[in-house]
């Protein structure tokens, strides 16, 4: 079969009904995947359709021809006939080839959206930061990243769905708003850390860190402890407390408290030294705020692990 430059085999879509082996000249296939941005070409001795014919599914591929081409075209009562005339397992094993393909197709997706968040956050916490704003127009924020990552729109659609659907952006009227300025730049050093040395980052707490924060910013709402210099302070007596009432019987000590003041999350009323007892300091300290952010990125970062690669 000849299908002469600028002719199309045929589209996505259509019924897949037969196979195609180009014997000469390029095919140029394009999905709406891709946003016929990054389009896929089939040289001589490319197979074309052996997964969508053998699973009898749609076209994933509009095939044009970039030059004059000679298509050998197979049909699917000829591979059938074919494959009777073989052992009985041999179609089994296409089929289970099939389905192999098509989860490294999907791996390579969601491969494809991990690395292309750590771009589009990248290039939104630079924007917000070069014009103090809170926002970017979600036309400039696709370009940006595709200009950097080849990631398609519709990728860079599901991904900031995913990010609104956690709270941390909204999309509105063609614009991308940051529903809190910190956090955007946190997530984004926080994927960096982790891909750069290979180990999770500083702002992953453990549960037994989040929980004590978590009694922190209880107290310091209830008993709505004002701010100095942007720190709020808990007495010790008081953490103790609540710690033991809301931390499902974990008892407060030093040697718990000692992960956060090593980070710096909180500070004692003196120089603090882990093999002291608890009551040797008379309160602890901390940057509100910052604790709020922080809370919010541990709340968020496991979600969208789990988003990521479901």
């Amino acid at each position: 079969m000849i299908v002469n430059a600028g002719e199309f085999l045929c589209l996505e879509g259509d019924k897949a009904s037969t196979l195609y082996v180009v014997q000469s000249g390029t095919l140029v296939g394009i999905s709406k995947d891709t946003h016929d941005e990054i389009p896929e070409n089939f040289g001589p001795g490319s197979i074309i359709g052996e997964f969508s014919l053998l699973e009898s599914e749609p076209r994933e591929q509009t095939l044009r021809a970039a030059e004059k081409s000679e298509i050998l075209v197979i049909s699917q009562e000829s591979l059938q006939e074919t494959l009777k005339t073989k052992p009985h397992w041999i179609k089994s094993i296409l089929s289970f080839l099939t389905s192999r393909a098509k989860i490294a197709n999907e791996n390579k997706k969601k491969n494809q959206l991990v690395q292309a968040l750590p771009t589009l956050l990248y290039i939104f916490s630079a924007h917000l930061k070069k014009t103090g704003g809170d926002s970017i127009p979600l036309e400039e924020l696709q370009k940006s990243v595709f200009a950097q990552n080849n990631t398609p729109k519709d990728e860079i659609q599901h991904l900031l769905e995913l990010l609104q659907d956690l709270g941390l952006l909204k999309i509105q009227d063609n614009v991308v708003h940051a529903e809190s300025l910190q956090i955007v730049p946190m997530l984004y050093e926080t994927l960096k850390y982790r891909a750069l040395n290979q180990k999770v980052s500083p702002n992953i707490l453990s549960m037994t860190e989040q929980m004590v924060l978590t009694v922190f910013v209880k107290l310091i709402r209830e008993n709505k402890v004002p701010e100095q210099n942007g720190l709020c302070s808990v007495s010790t007596e008081l953490l103790r407390t609540e710690a033991k009432k809301s931390m499902h019987g974990l008892t407060l000590t030093t040697r718990t408290i000692s992960p956060l003041v090593q980070k710096k999350l909180l500070e004692p009323s003196s120089t603090f030294d882990i093999h002291a007892p608890l009551e040797s300091y008379n309160f602890f300290y901390t940057d509100f705020e910052k604790i709020l952010d922080l809370l919010e990125l541990n709340r968020i970062f496991p979600l969208l692990d789990k988003k990521l690669v479901m």
